[in-house]
């Protein structure tokens, strides 16, 4: 687990010092080791800092060339690296190190792009090549590590992380007011967009060849291609279908040269992973985080890892911890992200970094088997909003003036399903967004060419998809990957190895909606069943906001950065009042105004 950057000028002109000032930006996600290379031309230099996880040996550092004169950065981890090592050598090209870069330098040298196919991994890479003078960037599947991209007039430059980029002389700090508008819709920047003027990201599953100053960008997977209902399929046959999958997914995720241990809250999906690593035949230790104010689930997940034979730490974790992030938030995050729960993450972390270097989690199981309330909800919504309008407004007021209350009163007062499902998974509505930015009209967040194709599956599956398409890797991932890397700690997700992924987006409602399937897997793994319903803690933002965080928020909100954004202070007044008065719980608007204000403050 790594983090790279790099520059090309297709007039030579690329430079060793910036490219290592970008890199020094990477720090924490890489405090192991530092390189940087630049090709003989001027053309390309790439920077990367190492975090020590596979061949601590000073074999497996970065920039790697291959014999031939290409040049790979690489951020993750693939965890097939042996069966490919061993094609390899069987094909006649010998691996010195012990690791999986140089497998994967060497694969994609023999096979080109085509090759991601036979990666199994989290994983965002570089591969410069000096003889054909070409740029290869590509990223995992799912979008578990980021890539971003600035265009420049010569060239481009990327890195693992937005902060990066801005310290490149020649990105400039631009902000585009329709992409902010979108991005206060959803608190972080949907697909490609970004707030800042050319700069982007490389979608999950895409790759991008520049040569001679020619970009192409273009998918090399697409999940929602693999996947076709299985509407004959029994409960007993997709567990004994997903039991392998996950005891292989997460038994290739145990390889380490350091330090590993696993999350276990009283959930089903922390305790699916930790019951495969013990059938698999490992003992890591496991960690439960006690949260104040929240139902404490160590006594489900001691007794879960007692019956594995592992032990259990438990730690415990205070509001003072949590409120700790909002000062360094800007910091953590890198580019905005207004996901509360970035708290809570970042105090888990660094639990976990205590002793380990690497971690197991149960992330992912909530997007792929509906266990956010909006996709169980929102079939049912669909036939309220042929209503009259004036019908459903008058609703809305008769909601309780709780977080869900407040988000379901939006989504009514919305006249379509797309509309409606964005106030159920956003922030701000698209015309609250558009009135606090001063427009006459934003779009929503996502582009029209998805939403087209999301339209023609069943309504049951439609925002299961989008969820797993945008909300999985540019929200829940990107908050895992930055609280987690602020601490150098490498964290595998396996029920997102795409095997599995697969496999769980193509059950049929009955299976799809609910975590059955997982529950019978562990049931057939030999483990006590968790609480039907996870009792796990929830961030209490409405409260913070009118107690511990009011005026360091209020100073944000109504303070000159808002002013020079153009946010309307009328709109932003009127939120605050009905938040500060519990009329509504707007602690999620407020909080990612104040998000993008820092951020703004900080890094532009």
């Amino acid at each position: 687990m790594c983090g790279i950057c790099g520059w090309v000028d297709w007039r030579g002109a690329a430079d060793l010092a910036v490219v290592r000032r970008m890199a020094g930006r990477l720090a924490e996600r890489g405090p192991d080791g530092e390189g940087v290379w630049r090709d003989p031309s001027g053309i390309a230099v790439l920077g990367h800092r190492r975090l020590k996880v596979l061949d601590l040996s000073n074999r497996a550092e970065q920039p790697m060339q291959d014999p031939g004169g290409d040049v790979l950065v690489y951020n993750g981890e693939v965890y097939n690296f042996g069966e490919l090592r061993r094609a390899l050598e069987d094909a006649g090209r010998p691996v010195a190190s012990s690791g999986d870069t140089e497998v994967v330098l060497a694969s994609l040298v023999r096979g080109g792009p085509e090759v991601l196919h036979r990666f199994n991994g989290m994983f965002a890479l570089a591969l410069w090549s000096q003889v054909g003078r070409r740029l290869l960037l590509a990223r995992d599947r799912i979008g578990i590590k980021p890539l971003f991209v600035a265009s420049l007039a010569h060239g481009l430059i990327f890195a693992s992380e937005l902060p990066a980029l801005l310290s490149h002389p020649e990105v400039a700090a631009d902000l585009d007011p329709d992409s902010m508008a979108r991005w206060l819709q959803l608190g972080y920047p949907a697909e490609r967009t970004m707030l800042l003027r050319g700069v982007w990201r490389l979608p999950p599953g895409h790759l991008l060849e520049a040569e001679e100053a020619r970009v192409v960008v273009r998918p090399w997977y697409e999940l929602a291609d693999r996947l076709a209902i299985r509407d004959d399929i029994a409960l007993a046959e997709a567990a004994e279908e997903l039991e392998p999958l996950l005891r292989d997914a997460v038994r290739i995720r145990l390889v380490s040269d350091v330090p590993l241990g696993c999350f276990l809250s009283g959930g089903v999906d922390s305790t699916a992973v930790v019951a495969a690593a013990a059938a698999e035949g490992a003992c890591p230790e496991t960690l439960t985080v006690r949260f104040p104010n929240g139902a404490d689930e160590s006594p489900w997940a001691g007794r879960t890892a007692a019956a594995l034979g592992l032990a259990n730490r438990v730690e415990r974790c205070s509001s003072a911890e949590m409120l700790e992030t909002f000062n360094a938030w800007p910091r953590i995050a890198g580019d905005p992200l207004a996901d509360p729960s970035l708290a809570p993450t970042w105090v888990v972390s660094r639990a976990a970094r205590q002793r380990w270097t690497v971690a197991l989690s149960g992330d992912g199981g909530d997007e792929l088997l509906s266990g956010y309330p909006r996709l169980r909800f929102m079939p049912r919504l669909r036939p309220t909003l042929r209503l009259p309008s004036s019908l459903r407004r008058i609703a809305a007021p008769l909601l309780p003036a709780r977080r869900w209350g407040t988000k379901l009163g939006a989504a009514l007062a919305t006249d379509d399903e797309w509309s409606a499902y964005q106030a159920l998974q956003g922030v701000w509505t698209a015309d609250d967004a558009a009135q606090l930015c001063g427009l006459r009209e934003v779009a929503l967040p996502w582009s029209p060419d998805l939403l087209e194709r999301l339209t023609d599956l069943p309504a049951w599956h439609r925002y299961r998809m989008l969820d797993a398409l945008t909300f999985l890797p540019e929200r829940v991932l990107a908050k895992v990957d930055r609280a987690s890397m602020d601490h150098s700690l490498e964290v595998r997700v396996p029920l997102l190895d795409h095997r599995v992924v697969e496999l769980l987006l193509s059950l049929p409602p009955r299976l799809g909606s609910g975590k059955s399937v997982l529950r019978r897997v562990v049931h057939r793994l030999g483990v006590p069943q968790p609480p039907r319903a996870k009792r796990g803690f929830e961030v209490p933002l409405a409260g913070w906001l009118r107690g511990p965080l009011r005026e360091r928020v209020h100073a944000d909100l109504f303070g000159s950065t808002a002013d020079r954004l153009g946010l309307h202070r009328q709109t932003l007044q009127r939120v605050w009042d009905d938040h500060q008065a519990g009329r509504a719980d707007h602690g999620e608007r407020l909080l990612a105004v104040a998000v993008l204000v820092r951020w703004v403050e900080q890094w532009l």
